[in-house]
């Protein structure tokens, strides 16, 4: 296969340069090609060119779709008062990125279910014999057991290459296995976007793209010209649940950094600083107004901080440290600016974050550090993020709990609703965190989904709708009967039943 690869390399220069100079032709309204009434047949040339480019968007969806399936699921839906239960099926789909057997897709489409069949494009099918997740990027892991077979296998390409403008392809299974092995093609439309679709705690740096992606694409691959996998699909933004050219895809680069901890240590460990940044570049190009609330606090308690430091200076500064994290342990404080961890030059807040995510709890890291006019160094030893992010549910008033379930919810504010993507005028209770193996999170509550009704009853987004729902779900008989409670996110509306299966 990196022979079949690296083969494409040079018709792909060539054509390119070739597809600029068809667009101009066909653009260009003084173009000889229009100035007739009738078009004229294409020349030699011309139809070499065409032929050109056709073969270079071939041979990249031939290098892969071998290696894209389909994946069916099963997820079971617990008897209660409303329903008899049963188990609900559903379609995503996948890429074979190790011989061995393992198939990367998309957490939301394996999480939770009963039972997964592998499909292939050559019709052979396999059960899944172990699942690997890891909800913070929307990523898992399926395995397979081929034991004499061979299997197609795909392969990553570096995302961090990509740049906006590129074409890519999006290949999967869009509205069911009747649309197997669909192809659409498109741009990279932005890289970097967040749509804030994984909670507060998920990793989001997604690739967006004009692909067409539509529901049972997720966990399918987004290639390349070269016939690289550089990102894997997992959301769209749309009204109306059908693509209306706004997807996004998990970067290449953090799904192999996925891959390969879900492969050695069966889950992800990320480290944790414990410190609120903001990138100097970001401050000074971004309209204040436009600020998250607690940094405009932060600059209206420092006035002068940002004028005070040299227009050339790139780093990250510090507008918060959480007390007893590893950067209060380290001597790492606010108003710092960080110019530097160990060889790497930073930027931009995300580049500090996504480096303390690929490193593990206990690792020691080394800072420069920019304070008060001089250079100095800190060592920081990260410490786990999940113990971080358990702490900061730990630490929430009881008012934001609902224990019996696993959740964590708020009244939704303007904040939060940019946070999560919503319009700043919606009203109700966010869910802001599920608990692992709760009732909740096997019953398919989601982080960011708006509590719309419980039990029949309309919630409102109100320290007093926390209290009735509360209420509620205290009467409620989640062992035998379960309740209904009507939810919506930004993909619409849906009716859940709650119930404690343990």
């Amino acid at each position: 296969m990196n022979k079949q690869i690296q083969k494409v390399h040079r018709p792909i220069l060539s054509s390119i340069v070739l597809w600029a100079v068809l667009s101009a032709l066909l653009l260009n309204p003084s173009s000889e090609l229009f100035a007739a009434e009738t078009a004229q047949p294409l020349s030699d040339s011309e139809r070499n060119m065409a032929a050109q480019i056709n073969n270079v968007f071939r041979r990249a969806a031939a290098i892969v779709r071998p290696a894209v399936v389909s994946i069916r699921v099963l997820k079971p839906v617990p008897p209660s008062g409303f329903s008899p239960g049963g188990e609900q099926s559903g379609l995503g789909s996948g890429v074979i990125i190790d011989k061995r057997g393992y198939v990367i897709t998309n957490h939301h489409v394996v999480a939770n279910t009963s039972k997964i069949k592998v499909v292939l494009a050559d019709g052979r099918h396999f059960e899944g014999v172990e699942r690997l997740l890891d909800p913070d990027t929307d990523l898992a892991l399926v395995r397979i057991e081929p034991k004499d077979q061979t299997l197609p296998t795909a392969r990553f390409g570096d995302s961090e290459q990509a740049q906006v403008g590129d074409f890519v392809l999006a290949i999967g299974s869009p509205f069911g296995e009747g649309l197997a092995q669909t192809v659409t093609s498109g741009i990279i439309s932005y890289k970097g976007r967040q749509t804030h679709i994984l909670g507060k705690w998920g990793y989001e740096d997604f690739i967006q793209t004009d692909a067409a992606i539509n529901l049972g694409n997720s966990g399918g691959p987004l290639v390349n010209l070269y016939g690289e996998v550089i990102g894997i699909n997992s959301n769209i933004f749309s009204p109306s649940g059908y693509s209306t050219g706004y997807g996004f895809a998990v970067p290449s680069n953090i799904a192999k950094y996925v891959v390969q901890k879900l492969i050695e240590k069966k889950h992800v460990q990320r480290g944790w600083l414990g410190v609120y940044m903001a990138g100097l570049d970001t401050l000074r190009k971004i309209p204040k107004e436009s600020w998250e609330p607690d940094l405009q606090k932060f600059i209206r308690e420092n006035p002068d901080l940002l004028d005070e430091l040299p227009k050339s200076l790139q780093g990250v500064l510090v507008t918060g440290v959480k007390p007893g994290d590893p950067a209060e342990q380290g001597g790492i404080k606010i108003k710092d600016v960080i110019l530097q961890i160990n060889d790497t030059k930073l930027t931009t807040a995300r580049e500090l974050q996504d480096i303390i995510a690929r490193l593990d709890p206990g690792t020691v890291v080394k800072f420069i550090i920019r304070r008060n006019g001089s250079e100095i160094t800190r060592e920081v030893t990260l410490g786990d993020r999940d113990t971080a992010r358990r702490r900061y549910v730990q630490g929430l008033t009881p008012k934001e709990k609902t224990a019996r379930l696993g959740i964590t919810i708020k009244p939704l504010n303007p904040e939060l609703a940019r946070f999560f993507g919503y319009n700043e005028n919606l009203h109700g209770l966010i869910i802001l965190s599920v608990q692992p193996d709760s009732v909740a999170e096997k019953s398919g509550l989601k982080i960011g989904d708006i509590v719309v009704s419980a039990g029949e009853v309309n919630i409102q987004g109100s320290p007093e709708g926390i209290e009735r729902l509360k209420s509620i779900i205290k009467k409620a008989d989640l062992k035998e009967k379960g309740m209904e409670m009507v939810v919506r996110n930004k993909s619409g509306q849906r009716t859940i039943i709650v119930k404690d299966t343990k």
